[in-house]
């Protein structure tokens, strides 16, 4: 293992910082099209926001799993180390 690599089970904060700007830049793409479309098609404004929540749950959230399981391990790891830190100052 190289000095630059993560330890086992820590996760990639490169690769996580790419996948959110990735789905940022797919959500803005997105946003643009579904506009358009609404637009296009003369249907009322409303219907904009019924295709966001649907890019959201079927788009965005699936894209942003992995960084909310990593932000889940990093806190779960802090708050260990936190109580092995109390439990010794108690000793």
């Amino acid at each position: 293992m190289t000095p630059d690599e993560p330890p086992l089970g820590a996760p990639d904060t490169y690769a996580l910082r790419r996948r959110v700007l990735l789905t940022g830049v797919v959500a803005v793409g997105l946003w643009l099209a579904t506009s358009y479309l609404v637009y296009w098609l003369g249907v009322s404004d409303a219907w904009v926001l019924v295709a966001l929540v649907l890019i959201y749950f079927l788009v965005i959230r699936p894209l942003l799993r992995p960084v909310r399981d990593a932000v889940k391990l990093r806190r779960r790891l802090a708050y260990q180390a936190y109580l092995d830190e109390r439990g010794r100052e108690e000793q």
